[in-house]
């Protein structure tokens, strides 16, 4: 079965869509969003537990994978197939985080914080309903472990003997497509923003509140 992306559309009129790559600020302005206009956050990172107890290997085959069984197999694994498990996955993780957000009351603003495909994005919310965030490759590159969310990760990976090593893989997996998501971005027809050392909150704040229609 397969709900009509107009119909999901209709449902979600109510949500606000910050997606867009990884340490573009997505977080800290649905934050603000949340405490300022009162908007209901939803981080969709926050539910990866819960969409893995529902996954199962032939309809979520990437979010199937046991990487328990071997992790460091899974860091060390070759840059193109972890990243294409990681794409794979995030469009996996897309149908479960709009199942929850079809849940919520068509009266409560809510913002969300994720990683959900621009295509999908695309099909299921207007244009003045999303703002995409991304950091350019070289600040991805350098910060992306440096957040709270991500340090458990990062300790994890380095207490192996070849820690380091297997950082770099995983950086360099993470990395390995920035250059294409970015002009995937760019035409998406989405309102964005690439992040820079000279922005500032309150600003980036103000360019997505007059998109959205707050101001």
């Amino acid at each position: 079965m397969k709900i009509a992306s107009n119909i999901i559309k209709a449902h979600l009129k109510n949500v606000y869509f910050l997606c867009g790559g990884a340490y573009g600020g997505k977080t800290t302005m649905a934050k603000l969003l949340e405490e300022k206009h009162g908007f209901l956050r939803y981080r969709q990172g926050d539910h990866w537990n819960e969409y893995a107890r529902i996954a199962n290997a032939t309809e979520q085959p990437a979010m199937s994978l046991d990487r328990s069984a071997d992790w460091h197999g899974y860091f060390a694994q070759p840059p193109r197939q972890y990243a294409d498990w990681l794409h794979a996955s995030t469009r996996e993780e897309a149908d479960f985080a709009i199942a929850d957000l079809l849940r919520f009351p068509q009266d409560q603003k809510v913002i969300v914080d994720g990683l959900i495909p621009i295509d999908i994005l695309q099909e299921i919310s207007d244009t003045d309903h999303v703002f995409l965030l991304f950091a350019p490759d070289e600040m991805k590159r350098k910060h992306y472990f440096d957040r709270a969310d991500k340090d458990d990760v990062y300790q994890f990976i380095l207490s192996f003997p070849d820690g380091k090593d297997l950082l770099m893989n995983v950086i360099e997996a993470l990395n390995i497509d920035n250059e294409v998501e970015r002009q995937a971005i760019i035409h998406s027809g989405f309102k964005y923003l690439e992040r820079t050392d000279h922005d500032t909150i309150e600003n980036t704040l103000s360019i997505i509140e007059k998109h959205f229609g707050l101001r």
